[in-house]
């Protein structure tokens, strides 16, 4: 008689304490010397291979979050290959991936865009 009934269990979060979650989940990625600056991050072609040898130039492994300002198209073919390289805009960034990256890597023009957001 008394089924199931569909509801949902999702709860609403304020604006504020989003924005506060990142900046903490940022704060702690730089207190722990997983943020890595780059100035630009430009490939001259859309080869994984080339992108792997960045990265261990860099020596970064496990997970990893690069956050571009921009999206480019051989950047996003030389990622998309790699399971354990996660790549966003400075525009869909959030905590969850921050928190679950072991490496943040960021360009200069996309830290200053996630600056501007969480004024």
């Amino acid at each position: 008689v008394f089924g199931p009934t569909p509801r949902s269990h999702s709860f609403k979060m304020n604006r504020k304490e989003r924005r506060l979650a990142l900046k903490s989940a940022l704060s702690y990625k730089v207190l722990d010397n997983e943020l890595i600056v780059l100035d630009s991050l430009n490939l001259e072609s859309n080869k994984t291979k080339e992108m792997v040898e960045i990265l261990a130039n860099l020596k970064v492994d496990r997970n990893i979050l690069i956050v571009v300002d921009e999206l480019d198209d051989n950047v996003v073919l030389a990622t998309r290959n790699l399971s354990n390289v996660l790549l966003l805009s400075a525009d869909e960034i959030n905590t969850m991936d921050i928190v679950s990256a072991h490496a943040l890597i960021a360009t200069e023009s996309a830290i200053k865009s996630v600056e501007e957001a969480l004024k």
